[in-house]
């Protein structure tokens, strides 16, 4: 029942308005009055029928004025405006009931009903509006609005039923208890105003927000107060209804989430509750807050009158106090603490790494332990000045100074000092850098310098040092090179513009923009055309911008001459991109670096989809899984440093091809591959011609063996009758030698004829042998002038016979070369009957065997008719003489120097005639040699 009564009456309170909580608390009554009020009035009216059913009370009236009642009521949820004035509607409502019910007792000529009835409204009314009154003057108008409506219906009534002064003065009393009571009320309720002004001055006095909330029994929470210092610490409106929401909303997850943990605790526990927290304000300031409270158990809920804090300032110095704990122990720098005397009181882990003092053995010690004696005196006198005037010579500064470590050596340091009051004590801070490796530093700094000095000197590289100004970038100093380089003396260079000394003029915006990516960049590189005592040559120039402390920026450039280098990379470029090979550049792995543009035509690539893809997975590469198996391991084995090379298919843009590839590793100087060289060659038309050639080859041998086979044939059907014939010859020649008839001259004409025919059939013979390579007799060791010796003496009878001197010339050492037993003296054979034939009677032949060189040598020379050296080409070929047709003067078949050369190429050698008609041949023989000669000298040299 009560929690019922609790939320109608919690549902009667305004909750929109920010007027006076004694103003909410008038609304919220005077809203309960108009419902009891309509249901009285209403509810009264049956009890009246039954009582005195006669009676002039028409329902219409009653519903009118309920009706009236419930308005106001309903009017007051909807408006604001309504809820201001709702205290003196409902005060003009309950004039017009006293009005009514004194109109109707008197219609009822003052019943003892409707005259009790009178009596009882007169007095709650009247109690009704004392409530809400701020002064007793209301109640007393209201009070003698009654009486005085009373008293003027009893003048009217004629024959009333109840004394009309009896009624009066039954008014009268309640008048007076009314004013009484009423006066009671409001001297309390100044009373009760008064002493809640002065608690609520003194909550708003303490620092913080103070606040009652409410737990009850059903779960409702709440705030019953709120101090004002809510909107000016937290930023919410002390508003008790809305206070404990709003402020649980301005608190951020997950520390919502706790401190509603904390506050259930606490109300389970019955026990004092506390809790930190961030707090982010409406207006978007986050702050940290602190709640406290304690609990105290009433009838049906518990309250905890507690405080909220702003502890920001609080957090805050923790923090800063916990930053320079952690920053003290963790920097590098020492951090020394002295109090006014002098004596560390606070010494951090730097200090101690510095000085070698750990913190229990400093502390408490004069600060000049940790200084050599030279500065010890001056210290003292500085902490007296400080101590005197709170000024220092080096307070707030940062000075270079020696400190001295525990083990007595000096350590070189950097210390900035200062001083502060605390508590009406002075404190003295130092933090304390060590410097050994900066003044190390210095030191080699300074070696450095001169070492650039000399370096910048003697460097044979132009190195120009610059200074940019507003109106462009100056010259202050070059070294030699830059003088011979650019042709400008250093005195002439220092003071001009480096770029209209050095710059066409339609090149300055570029050499500006040069210069200011120089100074915004810090260190530029690129390459640009100068000019020069030779005239523009390019150089690959870089410059570094320094900003010293004082004085304009500077700019330090360095020019390396690249003119060859590029000339010769552009040559490079021309062969690599205009060169019909497919040519590129791989790292060890098979990942491509560059191809040439031939490569990337041939495939319809461009470079972006080639950089970067192993070669494998190239648009070149797919055409099969094993020919890219293949690639993959070709790749490893030149990485391994192995020369590679082999044919394979490759895919270009519309087709596939053959190439003959190859991988090629490049070295460092350590051996270690760096580079791979991947080439290829299009032989796609050369496989088919292979093959078109393989084909005819093939049909060529198959005719060269059915010819060979007719030969065979040849050798056994012509051979067998013609030895029979020159038997035969011989035979009738020897018979008929006695004979002075013409039989021993036929016989001799057909024996030469024979041996004649025997001939050329042996040339013919021997020449298809060696164009079908036929000749399978292994290579042996033959020795050429042995072999020389024995066909002269073979053909010497038939010069003689035709007058002609053979001679021969020759080492005494052996001269062989490698070939088949029958070639060499077949050679022979031809070149001397050759010479012998085609030399007039009188004339001389000569053999000439030596050694030139690793070689043999091998020269038949004669006296003969010789014949024009513009036919020589075609005394190889077969069946070609000098002279041809029937009327030819020597005989032949054209045979012997095919024979020859046929059978020198196939023993690895070489054939020269030199000839002048009428003058001579001389035919020269180089096969290659065994072994080097020594005591044999060259043809002609003996």
């Amino acid at each position: 029942m009560t929690s019922a009564v609790r939320d109608l009456l919690s549902r009667l309170r305004p909750r929109d308005d920010h007027r006076p909580e004694e103003a909410r608390l008038q609304v919220q009554v005077h809203r309960l009055l108009s419902l009891l009020g309509a249901g009285l009035v209403v509810g009264f009216a049956p009890l009246y029928a039954i009582a005195i059913p006669e009676a002039v009370d028409p329902l219409w009236a009653r519903l009118i004025i309920a009706g009236l009642l419930l308005a106001l009521f309903g009017a007051s949820y909807r408006s604001a405006r309504v809820r201001a004035v709702y205290v003196t509607c409902m005060w003009g409502v309950l004039y017009v009931i006293v009005g009514w019910f004194a109109v109707i007792t008197t219609l009822n000529q003052f019943a003892g009903e409707y005259a009790v009835g009178l009596l009882l409204v007169y007095a709650v009314l009247a109690g009704t509006l004392a409530f809400g009154a701020e002064s007793v003057r209301a109640v007393l108008a209201f009070l003698g609005y009654g009486g005085g409506l009373t008293g003027l219906g009893a003048f009217l009534e004629p024959r009333p039923e109840t004394s009309p002064l009896i009624l009066l003065a039954s008014m009268g009393t309640v008048a007076v208890v009314e004013t009484v009571l009423a006066q009671g009320w409001l001297w309390i309720r100044e009373t009760v105003h008064e002493q809640e002004a002065r608690l609520r001055g003194l909550t708003n006095s303490l620092p913080g927000v103070i606040f009652q909330f409410f737990v009850r029994e059903d779960d409702t929470i709440g705030c019953h107060f709120v101090s004002e210092h809510a909107e000016d610490v937290l930023g919410v409106t002390a508003d008790p209804d809305t206070f404990h929401e709003r402020c649980m909303n301005c608190i951020p997850e997950p520390h919502r989430q706790e401190m509603e943990r904390s506050i259930n605790t606490a109300i389970d526990e019955q026990a004092d509750w506390e809790f930190e927290t961030p707090f982010e304000r409406p207006d978007g300031e986050r702050i940290w807050a602190l709640g406290a409270s304690t609990p105290e158990q009433r009838e049906g809920e518990t309250v905890f009158n507690g405080v909220i804090l702003d502890i920001t300032e609080r957090k805050e110095a923790e923090r800063r106090r916990r930053t320079y704990e952690e920053l003290k122990e963790s920097a590098e720098d020492g951090i020394v603490i002295a109090d006014a005397n002098g004596d560390i009181i606070d010494w951090n882990p730097g200090a101690e790494a510095m000085f070698g003092y750990e913190k229990a053995a400093i502390v408490g010690r004069p600060i000049e332990t940790i200084m050599p004696d030279r500065h010890r005196a001056p210290h003292r006198r500085g902490m007296e000045r400080v101590r005197e005037t709170g000024r220092g010579r080096f307070l707030g500064e940062t000075v270079e100074l020696e400190g001295l470590h525990q083990e007595g050596h000096e350590v070189p340091v950097e210390l900035a000092l200062s001083s502060w009051e605390a508590d009406r004590e002075r404190f003295f801070g130092a933090i304390i850098r060590d410097i050994t490796e900066r003044k190390n530093a210095e030191q080699a700094l300074r070696e450095e310098r001169d070492r650039f000095e000399t370096l910048f000197e003697s460097l044979p590289t132009p190195v120009v040092r610059c200074v940019a100004q507003d109106d462009g970038v100056f010259v202050t100093d070059a070294n030699p090179a830059f003088e011979d380089t650019f042709g400008l003396a250093t005195t002439e260079a220092v003071g001009a513009e480096i770029n209209r000394m050095l710059v066409p003029e339609k090149e300055h915006d570029r050499a500006r923009d040069f210069d200011r990516r120089v100074l915004e960049g810090g260190e530029v590189q690129a390459e640009v055309q100068r000019a020069t005592a030779e005239g523009r040559r390019e150089f690959q120039v870089q410059a570094i911008a320094r900003r010293p402390d004082e004085g304009p920026p500077e700019i330090y450039a360095i020019y390396t001459d690249i003119t060859e280098r590029r000339q010769r990379e552009r040559r490079l470029d021309a062969v690599f991109n205009h060169t019909y090979q497919f040519t590129g550049l791989m790292e060890p792995d098979g990942t491509m670096i560059e191809a040439n543009d031939t490569a990337l035509r041939f495939g319809g690539l461009d470079r972006a989809d080639i950089v970067g893809t192993p070669i494998w997975e190239t648009h070149w590469a797919q055409t099969s899984e094993d020919s890219k198996q293949r690639l993959r391991e070709a790749v490893e084995r030149a990485a391994e440093g192995e020369f590679v090379r082999y044919e394979r298919p490759i895919q270009g843009g519309d087709e596939e091809r053959i190439i003959d590839f190859s991988i090629r590793p490049v070295t460092d100087a350590d051996g270690q591959v760096e580079l791979l060289i991947p080439e290829a060659r299009d032989i796609t038309e050369r496989k088919r011609r292979e093959e078109t050639l393989r084909a005819a080859k093939e049909e060529a041998e198959e005719a060269s063996r059915l010819k060979s086979a007719v030969l065979a044939n040849m050798s056994h059907e012509l051979r067998t009758p013609l030895t029979s014939i020159l038997g035969f010859a011989e035979a009738i020649a020897d018979e008929a030698s006695d004979d002075a008839g013409p039989v021993p001259r036929f016989a001799s004409l057909i024996a030469k004829s024979g041996e004649r025919l025997l001939r050329t059939f042996d040339n013919i013979l021997n020449l298809s042998r060696l164009e079908a390579e036929q000749q399978n007799e292994p290579a042996e060791p033959v020795d050429v002038a042995a072999t020389a010796r024995s066909v002269a003496d073979e053909v010497r009878d038939q010069a003689e016979a035709d007058d002609i001197a053979l001679r021969r010339e020759e080492g005494n050492a052996t001269l062989r070369t490698r070939a088949p037993a029958d070639q060499v003296p077949i050679v022979l054979r031809h070149l001397l009957s050759n010479a012998i034939t085609y030399t007039e009677a009188g004339g001389t032949v000569w053999l000439r065997v030596g050694r030139a060189g690793g070689d043999v040598v091998v020269e038949v020379e004669d006296t003969g008719i010789g014949m024009d050296p513009d036919e020589v080409p075609a005394l190889f070929e077969p069946f070609r003489q000098a002279s041809e047709g029937l009327d030819r003067e020597y005989e032949g078949t054209g045979l012997g120097l095919a024979v020859v050369q046929r059978a020198v190429d196939r023993m690895g050698g070489t054939v020269d005639v030199a000839t002048e008609e009428g003058e001579g041949t001389c035919v020269t023989v180089v096969l290659p040699g065994m072994e080097p000669a020594n005591d044999a000298p060259s043809p002609g040299e003996g």
